[in-house]
Parts: structure tokens; sequence; C-alpha cells
């Protein structure tokens, strides 16, 4: 059936008059220098420091709230601040330089003072077994690549150890001892001992290590969101909370981008002359964005795990306790449990209050997670307790999702230049990007590496 040539007219007007700003209230027309997508930690630096450099901002959330992988809760009955989400921040300039402006208060990270049991999660069995914490061999071959900490800069051809899966890597170095801590560490890393070396490296890099050694900071009032409402205070009504890009315009001549967001108020008109992307840039979350043929090839290759953090009580266990997942099995596994499970089940420093950190292969519902964690809490009433039979479900007091966690892809792809490819795309249709599928998912790094896009940014909106 042939499509009349009045509606193929109509459609594309139609199309073109959401752009049109006198389609709308002037009050619903913004222009900014940046339109920044994306409220977590690298678009709220991004947008909090371009304001600072005197460029007029707009900064789109999809949640009700800015923090992304942050999350904090405040117990009503003491008043104490937790941090369940993000817990600390590498110890370097670019994270004082930007608490300082934010004015917030940091002091020193410690770990808390609690007595580790390992436990079989599936059984609730008392493990007793060694982690091996000398991570000599592990530095030296990461310091073969100190581009990794900060790029993904990689060199053509790819060395052949950064491309092994880590259970390769593991064998090679005879660092069997080493791997459970290093999978510990990586939390949200699903499918350990088949990643590859590389994400391995860009996880549980030089910062992380700083961090095991005393080398990270947290704020003072343990309350990582009051980063966030500092920043809020300072966006002002230049946030849009609870809203999503539905559809763009992005073009290829300099002449800046059009967003309709939709908002809790209705559609509104972003006119910019440059975007700044934070988000995860999955497939589908791009779709409102008219890919080129190019992001669509990239974007559609990322593979990644599922990461869900939370806060109960009422577990019937111990005071004073960090009961820690792990497998009988050495030889094979490393004592490393299969995923989908809680990594551990950690007393807050509010008495009775547990942290949960739990990672899957693959997305699971709140419902699904919740369930599995209660089954696990009820295995270790038992073995805490004296093998009794009495046992309750835990209550869930907080629950969040950092799913889709850890962006990744296969060997041959990077092998094929996917990186590279990724990085070029930095100011094509006056488009920027940053975020942790871009770099890494340490706080510092990313405000670093987005630090480092300011400066073309502005350029390119002074020339345009």
């Amino acid at each position: 059936m042939r499509v009349p040539t009045y509606s193929i007219l109509y459609f594309g007007l139609a199309a073109s008059s959401q752009f049109d700003p006198r389609s709308y209230a002037t009050e619903d027309v913004i222009v900014r220098d940046v339109a920044v997508i994306g409220g977590g930690s690298s678009g709220t630096y991004g947008a909090v420091n371009l304001q600072r450099l005197g460029k007029s901002v707009v900064l789109v959330e999809k949640e009700a709230y800015l923090g992304g992988h942050v999350n904090s809760y405040t117990d009503p009955a003491t008043r104490t601040s937790l941090d369940y989400g993000v817990q600390t921040f590498w110890n370097i300039t670019t994270t004082h330089d930007y608490f300082e402006y934010l004015d917030i208060p940091v002091s020193v990270w410690t770990v808390d003072n609690l007595t580790n049991v390992y436990a079989d999660f599936t059984r609730g069995d008392a493990l007793n077994i060694s982690v091996g914490e000398d991570y000599t061999v592990y530095v030296e071959q990461l310091n073969k690549y100190p581009y990794i900490e900060w790029s993904w800069d990689l060199p053509n051809p790819v060395p052949s150890d950064l491309l092994l899966p880590f259970s390769e890597f593991v064998e090679k170095y005879s660092q069997q001892d080493l791997a459970y801590s290093v999978y510990f560490n990586a939390q949200g890393t699903t499918n350990f001992l088949n990643q590859l070396t590389v994400n391995v490296f860009k996880y549980v890099d030089g910062s992380f290590l700083d961090a095991l050694s005393g080398g990270d900071v947290v704020t003072s009032d343990h309350n990582n969101w009051g980063i966030f409402a500092k920043a809020l205070a300072l966006l002002g009504s230049d946030v849009l909370l609870s809203s999503t890009v539905v559809s763009a315009q992005r073009s290829t001549n300099g002449t800046g981008v059009s967003l309709v967001v939709q908002t809790p108020t209705g559609n509104k008109l972003i006119q910019a002359s440059q975007l700044l992307i934070s988000i995860p840039p999955l497939l589908e979350n791009m779709q409102p964005f008219n890919l080129s043929t190019e992001e669509s090839d990239l974007f559609s290759q990322w593979d990644y795990g599922a990461y869900y953090t939370m806060l109960i009580n009422n577990t019937g266990l111990p005071a004073g306790y960090r009961f820690i997942n792990a497998v009988a099995d050495f030889t094979t596994d490393f004592n490393i449990p299969t995923l989908p499970a809680p990594y551990q089940v950690t007393e807050s420093r509010v008495t009775g209050l547990f942290y949960v950190w739990y990672a899957s292969p693959y997305v699971q519902t709140q419902a699904e997670v919740e369930a599995a964690v209660s089954e696990v809490v009820q295995r270790l009433q038992v073995t805490a307790n004296g093998n009794s039979t009495t046992t309750h479900a835990p209550t869930f007091v907080e629950f969040r999702s950092h799913t889709p966690f850890k962006l990744v892809v296969s060997a041959d792809v990077i092998e094929d230049g996917f990186y590279s490819k990724l990085e070029a795309l930095q100011g094509q249709q006056n488009t920027w990007y940053t975020g942790a599928a871009f770099l890494s998912h340490s706080s510092g790094i990313l405000w670093n590496f987005t630090a480092s896009l300011l400066p073309e940014i502005i350029s390119a909106i002074e020339s345009s």
C-alpha cells in the first residue's frame, strides 16, 4: 500500500515541530551552553564544574534525586548515617578540590573492627579457609600497564595477558592464594574467573589498592548523599529531576543540540551548544539520541552484570560480625562462590542493622533478590546460633539496584579497537561522554577524566 504524500509530509512536520521553540510556552524552552544527561557521580561533577567555570548548564536526571551509585541512610533512632552504595573516595587532588568547593568535610577511611566469618551461603556452614592478601605479584603485573589507571588507551596489538580470562592469569602467575581477595574486592564484577584480566585490572587498580592501605577518604558524617545535596543547592532550577530525554537532534555542523525532555510538568525543549552524556551507554538508553551508525554499533556490544545493595535488620545474627560468602573448594574455584549470591552480610555502625551487597550475572527483580538474601540470612542464623532450628526472615530497610553494572566487551571486540572507536566519539555531533563505561568505577578517576573533558567542551562552546 502506498502512503499518501500528504501523510509523509504531516509526520515530517510533526517530528520537526517538537524541536521548534514556537511549539512551547516560553518557560518550557531552556537555552544553555551545555545539557548534561545523568545526575550520578560524573554527570553531577561535570554540571557543577561547568557552572563553576562560568558556563550555563541544565542537568537531566531520570530519578527523583541525584546520586547514581551513592546510597545513604540515616537511622531514625540514633541519627547515625550509613553509606550502603559508594563507600569511599580516592585521596587525590581532584577529590579534595571538589569537596572543598562543595564544603564537604572528609576524614581518612578506616575498616570497621568486625570479626570475619567465612561461610558457604548455599548451606550456611562456617568454613575454615585462609585468604591471601599479598598483592606483590599482582601489582607487578598491573604496573606493566600504567595507562590502565587513567584511560582505555590500549596499545595495538593489545598485550595478550590483558585479554586472558582471569582464571588463566591466576594460573600463569601463581596467584591462586590471592584470587579470592581480588574477587571479593571486585564486587559487582560477575562471572569473575571468566572476566578478562584487563577488566579486573580496571576495577582492582592502583586507586583501589591505595584504599586497602588507607589511601581513601570518606565524608566525615558518612552521608555521601550530602555531596549531591550540596550540588543540587548550587545548581538549583538547572536540575530537572524525574525527567528523561525522549527525542534529540544533534547537528553535524556545529550548530548545537536540541532535546525534548519529558518532565513531571510536561515536555520541555532544551537547546544547547554541547551535550555531556554520563548515563550507561546501552542501546536502549541511547535510542532517543538519534544515534549514528557507529554509535549504534558500539553501544550494542556491551555485556554487564547486575548489582544490588541493601540494609536489613531483624537478622537474628550476632553483633560485631561480617559474614562472607565462600565455598570449600580451593583447587578449581579458589573458594570463590557462584553468583547470583550476596558477597557478604555485614553489621553496620548501627547495632542490628546489616549491609548486604549482592551480584548476579543477569538482571533479577527486587523480590527475587530479597527472597535469596532472606534464605541466606536464615541459614546463617542456624550456624551462628548453635544450630538452632528456629529461624525468621529479616526486614529489608533499604534496597537499591545498581544495574547495569560494569559494562564490558569481549576480547575480540577489544582487539578490533573498540575503545579507540569509543574515544573517537568525543565531540562528534556536539556530544561528549563520561561515566563508568568510558573509564572506571572509581569516583576520583571519573572526576579527573570529566575534568579533562571540560576545556574541550568549553572550547567547542566558544567556537560555535
